[in-house]
């Protein structure tokens, strides 16, 4: 893949991304004033809890398995595997450790996977108490991602001089 399609799809990741975590936002809003405990939850609440907790789940995933990789594949770096990509978000910077993301990855999967909703409550206080790492992690890949493809652009400009 060349250098100008990779920086599209990078791109194309980061708006998605951004979306998402618009509507992650939104949600989170919405859900700020229900308490912890299901017992007081009416239907309504809990139709707004899995929306906010699905799209935190989509946050995570476009995260980790569409802008990590896209970024990864426009610096050449091999991140085929979730560890490889988890790795190197490490060694750029974006999480204390590669841990950080798995738990993350992990939360994510039991959200997919809650199909009656036995776990909403444990999910819910998850998503509530992590969103701010989350949003920090991405607001550090957005910042270097936007610096990559700010230094390609300035690249492609100066070669065309």
């Amino acid at each position: 893949m060349n250098e100008k399609i990779s920086a599209r799809l990078l791109q194309a990741s980061l708006d998605e991304l951004r979306q998402a975590r618009e509507h992650l936002t939104f949600s989170a809003q919405r859900v700020g004033k229900l308490g912890g405990e299901r017992s007081g939850w009416s239907e309504a609440d809990l139709e707004t809890i899995e929306a906010y907790t699905g799209r935190f789940a989509r946050v995570v995933d476009l995260l980790t398995n569409k802008v990590l990789r896209a970024l990864f594949a426009h610096e050449l770096e091999r991140a085929e595997t979730m560890l490889d990509r988890l790795n190197l978000a490490e060694k750029r910077g974006f999480v204390a450790s590669a841990g950080e993301l798995r738990i993350l990855k992990e939360h994510r999967n039991r959200i997919a996977h809650d199909y009656a909703g036995a776990q909403i409550e444990t999910i819910f206080a998850f998503c509530r108490t992590t969103q701010v790492q989350l949003d920090a992690i991405c607001d550090r890949v957005v910042v270097y991602a936007g610096r990559i493809l700010s230094a390609a652009a300035q690249k492609k400009a100066k070669n065309q001089t």
